[in-house]
């Protein structure tokens, strides 16, 4: 290893550790001396629920509790809970206000009203069914091991396979391609047809950039059936849980067998009866195991009353209880084999790629979705275990999530996707055709992200809601007075008058298309701010005006932050910037790719609303707003309007 390289992955690390370091921070901060006091602040943060009501338990097995509480009503906020988040269910006294009990689980599921945890304990916690119940979330060490041994993994590589990529992937190393058969497929575009080419004919490392709309889970899932056909199995991973169970999903449609590894808590129900441990208790030497053990309890129970001189008793109940205990192990690892032997693709999530019962195990492929979603360390754990790897994703699409400013600046925030188009991009092929958006509301994205490469299909090119409508308006508010406001609690930013504004200019609009058509047509809405405060503030406000509420009952309105809204599309979105002050400053607004995503999720229309003169001091701003006058429509608002 070349010390270039040495030097990079020991930043890397170093880096890491801010990160965690930050992160440990951060939730011992807010569960440290933590009381009713505070619950206000976290919830406004979206990391705390208070307070929750009983419903039910369900036991599991041995040690492991199913938890069902009824939500708060404020849960309608913006939240950071989702299933598979680590938390700290509390008990608080309700009197004074401090914490009497606490334990750590797992959220399994949300409902509309409610919400189901695991937790691990001997006995049912009784604490749970009274009143001042609440969950935290929390910080947990394990993805960080994993992500730290994965940079020592890369590091110590010498002379072998692992060795080779990394030394590609760093841009030391050309990769390598040959020719194969041509795939042809008349379902898929040219662009999609070149993407599953290269992947057939790459050797070490290739890359699918899908820019939004593209078609990119289609794209690999023929990738992948195609890899198939010559491989006898391969590896699909992503950085959360949501996006592995898309595509083992849709790989399940088109008969491919998959066994998804994973805590059963962090899956869908559509994958449970394909997680390894439900196929493990389905399979017919289960209840052999059961057997054995039940028999090694009562050896041992029957060992502990024998007297201490009765040696020779005691070695042979030792000697039988070893027996049961090879026989066990064997029958499980009997069962392991046949089920590996038995899935053609294993799913987990990158993390989950370290879990113990894949110890060992090595795959020719492994295909890796959302990469640019992802830190890098994360990348690296699945890549320890791969002959080849690809990957897809956007980099002009959301980032990973950092919390530590230091690391993000310093170079946490670039990912391994981005590094290798930038270090070989003969690695990489970008699919072109797009079937969300009309012509006009893409072209921006496409010329200011994908060097104007994007075209927009057929089908959807100049599909609009009204005749003769334009699909991009701006409704600029820099001659009123609208001010920006921060949070009591918490940093995010809102914009009250911007919020009626939105308000007036969807009921302007819905009012064009009639109430009647958009409940018959189903036509969606989706109202979205890079702020969760100006979010919260929406779902508020939204309940003041009558009209919308057939809407909302029939869930034809969704309303999130732009995070909320990734993987998303809806026929109208409405956008409101919020940023609005004399000196210019727009904040987190300066994250392009935040925006890229948010304006990307209209089909059919796109509504901004926003402070010109803030806003078109930047930039991308100022093209954006120059676009939209030469392109589409510009209203300029104020005060006289209403």
């Amino acid at each position: 290893m070349n010390s270039g390289i040495k030097r990079k992955i020991e930043k890397l690390k170093r880096l890491l550790s801010l990160e965690k370091v930050e992160d440990d921070t951060f939730f011992a901060k807010q569960f440290r001396d933590f009381s009713l006091s505070k619950i206000g602040k976290a919830a406004k943060e979206g990391i705390c629920w208070y307070p929750l009501a009983f419903e039910k338990t369900i036991k599991v097995d041995e040690d492991t509790f199913k938890v069902t509480f009824r939500l708060p009503h404020n849960m309608e906020e913006e939240h950071s809970f989702q299933p598979g988040s680590s938390v700290k269910i509390f008990h608080a006294n309700v009197l004074n206000g401090s914490i009497i009990d606490f334990t750590e689980g797992i959220i399994d599921l949300i409902h509309i009203n409610t919400v189901v945890v695991s937790y691990f304990a001997k006995k049912h916690l009784n604490w749970m069914e009274e009143e001042g119940i609440g969950i935290h979330l929390f910080f947990s060490k394990y993805t960080y091991t994993v992500m730290e041994k994965a940079l020592d993994d890369i590091s110590r590589a010498d002379g072998n396979r692992l060795a080779q990529l990394r030394d590609i992937m760093f841009g030391t190393q050309q990769a390598n391609f040959m020719p194969c058969n041509p795939y042809h497929n008349e379902w898929l575009n040219p662009s999609q047809q070149k993407a599953v080419n290269h992947i057939l004919s790459s050797q070490d490392v290739a890359l699918v950039h899908g820019p939004p709309g593209t078609g990119k889970t289609t794209t690999l899932v023929e990738a992948i059936i195609e890899t198939l056909k010559t491989e006898h199995q391969i590896m699909v991973c992503a950085f959360n849980n949501i996006a592995v169970d898309v595509i083992a999903e849709k790989l399940m449609e088109r008969g491919i067998s998959v066994v998804r590894i994973g805590n059963p808590a962090k899956v869908t129900d559509e994958l449970l009866n394909v997680t390894y441990e439900a196929m493990f208790c389905e399979h017919p030497y289960y209840t052999d195991i059961l057997s054995c053990k039940a028999k090694i309890k009562e050896l041992k129970s029957g060992y502990s009353k024998i007297p201490s001189r009765s040696k020779r008793k005691k070695i042979e109940i030792k000697n039988q209880i070893l027996e049961y205990q090879h026989y066990a192990s064997f029958l499980e690892f009997s069962i392991k084999s046949f089920i590996f032997k038995n899935s053609q693709v294993v799913a987990a999530t990158m993390i989950g790629s370290s879990f113990q019962i894949l110890k060992g195990v090595t795959f020719s492929t492994i295909f890796i979705d959302e990469a640019a979603q992802a830190l890098e360390p994360a990348c690296w754990a699945p890549i320890t275990k791969a002959n080849r790897v690809i990957f897809a994703g956007d980099h002009h699409q959301l980032p990973p999530t950092i919390k530590s400013y230091e690391a993000a600046q310093s170079g946490l925030m670039h990912t391994l996707f981005e590094k290798i188009i930038e270090r070989n991009p003969e690695c990489a092929t970008l699919l072109t055709t797009q079937y969300r958006m009309h012509e006009t509301i893409m072209n921006f994205s496409s010329r200011w992200f994908y060097a104007g490469r994007l075209v927009a299909f057929p089908g959807v090119r100049y599909k609009t809601l009204v005749d003769n409508d334009i699909p991009v308006e701006w409704v600029d508010t820099s001659k009123c007075k609208f001010r920006e406001n921060r949070q009591t609690h918490g940093t995010s930013i809102y914009n009250d008058e911007e919020a009626e504004l939105m308000f007036l200019t969807l009921f302007n609009y819905m009012e064009k298309l009639g109430e009647r058509r958009i409940l018959e047509e189903r036509v969606t809405i989706g109202i979205i701010s890079p702020y969760s405060a100006q979010v919260n503030l929406f779902r508020n406000r939204i309940k003041e005006y009558r009209y919308f509420d057939d809407f909302l009952s029939h869930k034809l309105i969704s309303m999130k932050t732009i995070d909320g809204f990734q993987g998303q599309e809806r026929d109208i979105i409405a956008i409101s910037l919020v940023r609005s002050n004399r000196e210019a400053r727009i904040g987190f607004l300066s994250d392009y790719r935040r925006i890229n995503v948010a304006m990307t999720r209209a089909r059919k229309k796109l509504l901004l609303i926003g402070n010109s003169s803030t806003l078109r001091e930047d930039p991308f701003f100022e093209a954006l707003f120059q676009y939209v006058q030469k392109n589409g429509l510009i209203t300029e608002f104020s005060i006289e309007n209403e």
